[in-house]
């Protein structure tokens, strides 16, 4: 194959993975806003209400009842807490991630101008 047919061809197979990078990202987006849907549920309606829900009968009477639902209340809290934080974890990762496919973008797309340089002087040559 010819210089100008190789260079076609890389830069049709770079807009190729341009596509699939860009597709890779909106994936990504939609992934972590069903994440950070999820995540705003667990916190409004699990977390904050468990955490704030006081079992104790105005705290004069703590039975061994009452300290066992407390001692659960506790524990749950806490391994929702863990969760959350996990959470926020994967989605900042999800982030990393995507900022990084930005830049192989941009590096795809700054070769493709460079080829794209390149097919114009094998023109200017004719």
């Amino acid at each position: 194959m010819s210089r100008r047919g190789d260079i076609e061809s890389e830069i049709r197979h770079n807009c190729e993975k341009i596509d699939d990078h860009r597709s890779e990202i909106s994936d990504l987006q939609e992934k972590a806003e069903i994440i950070k849907e999820k995540e705003r549920r667990i916190q409004e309606e699990v977390y904050e209400p468990t955490r704030s829900y006081d079992i104790t009968h105005g705290d004069v009477f703590r039975g061994r009842l009452e300290r066992e639902v407390e001692e659960y209340r506790a524990e749950i809290c806490r391994r929702t807490a863990m969760g959350l934080g996990e959470t926020d974890q994967l989605l900042s990762d999800i982030q990393s991630i995507i900022d990084r496919i930005y830049e192989l973008i941009e590096e795809l797309e700054h070769r493709n101008s460079e080829l794209e340089a390149e097919l114009c002087s094998l023109e200017d040559d004719y």
